[in-house]
């Protein structure tokens, strides 16, 4: 089934701007609660911290991050499926792309890179819920080394984005989970009470918005791909200047008729 997205950058507009609403949210409010001690600035204020944290599970931040995976891993998916119908090569690594990212989006959710710790696999003292680094690492430096090839077959200004993308998330899900290990922890790996715990939470959310910059910097990179490569099939389709007027057509008056809403009120 085949989803009409808007623009890549209608829809990049619109994820970060949701960024940046889910992060002053969650950061604002365990910053009254747990720095400044206001535990009653609305009724139940506890539950929405913990809603709006970025750094908690089974919330509304999880939410967004895993749908997030999931709408790259359908673009994915798309580039796949155009790919071979034209006959170009590299169809498959588009779709083990999108079923990289499709597992990702799974493990937002159900935390499954949680079980190496439980497990027993590696142990770290008070930092052995990182022991998930450890064990992906291999897995992780031979998929990005058996992509390399198609990395660079993509168009340069593709490359860059994916590229920066992807040090991006790992520079969160990595690099800064490793301070955020540390940051705001008593000697058992506790995380402390009050401004320790804010602490904690600062370095948790750096950590959250690098990851979620990554994906949509990726996604902006293949939604982009995809768009190019829709457009270039209507232009190559029969009546494409009739379908093309037709749809400048649409757009404008679409924005005329916004401007003279705005206008009335």
């Amino acid at each position: 089934m085949r989803i009409n997205l808007p623009t890549p950058r209608t829809l990049v507009r619109f994820l970060l701007c949701s960024v940046a609403g889910l992060h002053v949210l969650s950061f604002g409010g365990n910053f009254l609660y747990h720095g400044l001690g206001h535990h009653n600035v609305v009724p139940a204020f506890a539950w929405w911290t913990s809603f709006f944290n970025v750094d908690k599970e089974k919330n509304l931040p999880t939410w967004f991050s895993a749908a997030l995976l999931m709408l790259a891993a359908y673009v994915l998916w798309e580039i796949a499926g155009d790919v071979r119908a034209n006959g170009e090569k590299y169809a498959n690594h588009w779709r083990i792309l999108a079923g990289v990212f499709a597992f990702l989006s799974m493990d937002e959710i159900a935390q499954m890179h949680e079980m190496s710790r439980k497990m027993g696999l590696v142990e770290l003292g008070k930092a052995s819920y990182l022991s998930w680094i450890v064990v992906a690492a291999p897995f992780v430096l031979l998929f990005c080394f058996s992509y390399l090839r198609f990395l660079f077959r993509l168009p340069l200004r593709m490359r860059l984005l994916v590229a920066g993308g992807g040090v991006l998330f790992v520079l969160g899900a990595v690099g800064m989970e490793i301070i955020g290990a540390f940051v705001g922890r008593d000697v058992g790996g506790e995380v402390g009470a009050g401004m320790a715990y804010v602490e904690y939470l600062l370095a948790a959310s750096v950590e959250e918005l690098f990851e979620m910059l990554g994906v949509i910097t990726f996604f902006y990179a293949v939604a982009g791909h995809l768009y190019e490569r829709q457009q270039q099939a209507l232009l190559a389709a029969p009546g494409a200047p009739v379908q093309l007027s037709a749809e400048r057509t649409r757009r404008r008056s679409t924005a005329a008729a916004a401007g003279r809403g705005s206008a009335a009120r």
